[in-house]
């Protein structure tokens, strides 16, 4: 890649001010999202917008604007007439203010070391001197959107203030969450300390659109609004039996949908939204997907009953216009016979065809109770969607979502063998929060809050490993042990205890009782994961220690480098395209050296990069040679895509 695209994260890097990590994460953002490194840099969480131009500042030798201040400003329009529309959109530059008495103009730029510009506009201006500050992209971006172009959201994507909204939206959902009748009669009256919103309050909140984990501006704490939401929601379904952290699978699925489509940002978060609330306040015996409620009628006369809940339960926030289209018409039909319009194929909205088939999906995998009462396979369940393409969900993307979630399973394999881990702990928040960490780390994940639900939990669907706390009921975690050893069907699972216990008694315990870790909280939970990986990698299974395989139609090959990198694999990756062979060498997620045909090393792992079509297999049980390439993977895969950029432009 260019050094030119990199040297903002290049200077901050060696000053210190980054670390690696984050450096690298930055990186990462910048090749999957493009932009600017600005944005990489804040949109990544490496570093806050503030610290990032207060560094540029100092480098540059000159003040910066947050975009909060932008958006706050009162720019008036004899100072826009200083700079044209065009010249402030071609070089990005935004005018803040005017001093008569020196002739002096003050203008916004993502570059003040650039004074090339600096000509044009003292004559455009007419002007004496420039004095520029430094700003991010976005910011002068979404000030040009707004002052010049009248755009009141311009800055809806970069606007903090939008995560106070989501605490009045969760606190409207958990005032209604108590039960039926009292969310019943929530939907009916209107209080006017919890429903009403004045007009005023509307056109502010109408500003403000929540954003997701690519949208520009982080909330508070460095988590974005439907980051935090995940985990709301997670710890609000730990009460649904087999349907804990339904939502937040599904909001999974729906948002690697949309990216694989292409949405922006802003649509990938207002849909992925949809998922995670969709199945608020239904309240229903049934659960209400759009596969049951299109094949059984009690489903059906329920959901048409209830299927506007959500929506009406957050009438006081402004969601965006897609959360509400895709909420509103999820349970519309491909073939028209759904409701409430009776909509078919793309007349539905988008994000309720997605929906869709997330939540289709999503019940079919993970829960025991689905009209089909077992866990399906991956494949099991997309055949079922497919059998109903046309009919129920859009024919046009069942093979799309298909060749998505094969991904995500493919990737939990590389990553993890695809194994399942259950969480026992009877606090609920605990079990969120590891069932979230555990499953970004491409784990399957399964959580019980008793002991008995943890048998049960084992006796559906095969795990392998328990992670456990001791304080449980209505049998302790040294009982619940002795009760799996006692069955031959269950004895030997891995177990470990992550527990508040620290008695050094309890502790000789546990480890008597067979225990393969005995972990003290608060531990972080890398350190937990950490223990986890070791002790299945120790237990691989016939099929894991054979390697993983699969299609680069299914993941391509920079989504593969990716995934090895981050997680640290070490094998050989094993390439057949097109009748030609290569291999590329992983140790501890560094890429040591590749071949292909007469080709080794960098110019061996770029010539691989424009394919996409092929197979794939990883062999785990691989020793590298000596290190020849030196470049991270994330600087390969840019360079290399730079290279495949430039080739298909005939550069």
């Amino acid at each position: 890649m260019p050094k030119s695209l990199t040297e903002l994260a290049d200077k901050l890097l060696a000053a210190g001010v980054i670390t690696r990590e984050k450096y690298q994460a930055a990186l990462h953002h910048l090749q999957n999202y493009g932009g600017s490194i600005e944005e990489a840099l804040i949109e990544s969480l490496a570093i806050d917008e503030a610290t990032l131009l207060k560094q540029i500042a100092q480098w540059s030798r000159t003040r910066f604007v947050t975009a909060d201040k932008l958006r706050k400003a009162d720019i008036g329009k004899q100072i826009l007439d200083r700079i044209p529309l065009n010249l402030a959109v071609k070089h990005q530059v935004f005018p803040i203010l005017f001093d008569e008495r020196e002739n002096m103009l003050s203008v916004v730029t993502a570059d003040p070391a650039n004074l090339e510009i600096e000509r044009e506009i003292c004559i455009a201006g007419k002007v004496a001197k420039v004095r520029f500050y430094v700003a991010r992209p976005a910011a002068i971006k979404a000030a040009i959107q707004k002052f010049y172009k009248g755009d009141i959201h311009a800055f809806a994507g970069l606007d903090k203030d939008s995560f106070l909204q989501f605490h009045t939206m969760m606190d409207v959902y958990e005032r209604n969450l108590l039960d039926e009748a009292q969310m019943a009669a929530a939907l009916v009256t209107t209080s006017s300390a919890e429903r009403y919103i004045s007009a005023e309050e509307m056109e502010k909140n109408s500003t403000r659109q929540p954003t997701g984990t690519t949208a520009a501006g982080a909330a508070a704490g460095g988590a974005t609004i439907v980051e935090v939401l995940k985990v709301m929601v997670s710890l609000l379904e730990t009460s649904r039996g087999d349907l804990a952290g339904h939502s937040v699978l599904t909001g999974r699925h729906a948002e690697k949908m949309c990216q694989r489509i292409g949405l922006s940002a802003r649509e990938t978060a207002a849909n992925t939204m949809a998922a995670l609330l969709h199945d608020i306040g239904k309240g229903s015996p049934y659960h209400l997907t759009p596969f049951n409620v299109a094949e059984w009628d009690g489903h059906r006369t329920t959901a048409e009953k209830r299927f506007e809940t959500p929506v009406r339960l957050f009438e006081s926030v402004s969601l965006p216009t897609e959360t509400l289209a895709a909420l509103r018409h999820m349970y519309e039909r491909a073939d028209g016979q759904g409701f409430p319009e009776g909509l078919r194929g793309k007349e539905i909205p988008l994000g309720a065809r997605i929906l869709a088939m997330a939540d289709t999906f999503s019940d079919l995998t993970m829960n025991a109770r689905n009209p089909y009462r077992r866990i399906l396979t991956t494949t099991d369940a997309m055949n079922v969607l497919k059998a109903a393409r046309g009919k129920i969900f859009d024919e046009n993307l069942v093979d799309l979502f298909g060749a998505v979630v094969a991904g995500e399973d493919l990737k939990r394999q590389l990553l993890t063998g695809a194994q399942t881990v259950l969480v026992v702990d009877a606090d609920p928040e605990q079990c969120a929060i590891l069932d979230l960490q555990l499953t970004s780390r491409g784990f399957k994940v399964r959580t019980a809050t008793t002991s008995d639900a943890a048998i049960k939990a084992i006796y559906e669907s095969p795990v392998h490993l328990i992670l456990s706390e001791v304080e449980l009921q209505p049998v302790d975690g040294f009982e619940l042990k002795k009760k799996l050893d006692a069955d031959p069907k269950t004895k030997g699972i891995p177990f470990i205890y992550f527990t508040a216990r620290t008695a050094a008694g309890d502790v000789d315990k546990g480890f008597g009782l067979g225990a393969l870790d005995y972990v003290v909280k608060p531990s972080p939970v890398d350190i937990v994961v950490g223990k986890i990986n070791r002790i299945l990698e120790q237990a691989q299974t016939a099929t894991a220690a054979g390697g993983v395989a699969g299609s680069l139609r299914e993941m391509s090959l920079p989504d593969l480098v990716q995934i090895l990198a981050h997680g640290r694999k070490t094998g050989q990756l094993k390439l057949v395209m097109e009748n030609k062979r290569g291999e590329i060498h992983f140790v501890n997620g560094d890429i040591y050296n590749a071949f292909f045909e007469n080709l080794c090393g960098e110019e061996a792992f770029f010539a691989m990069l424009k394919f996409r079509d092929g197979t794939f297999r990883l062999a785990p049980d691989f020793k590298a040679g000596d290190r020849v390439i030196n470049m991270t993977a994330e600087m390969l895969l840019l360079e290399g895509l730079r290279r495949l950029d430039e080739e298909n432009r005939g550069g």
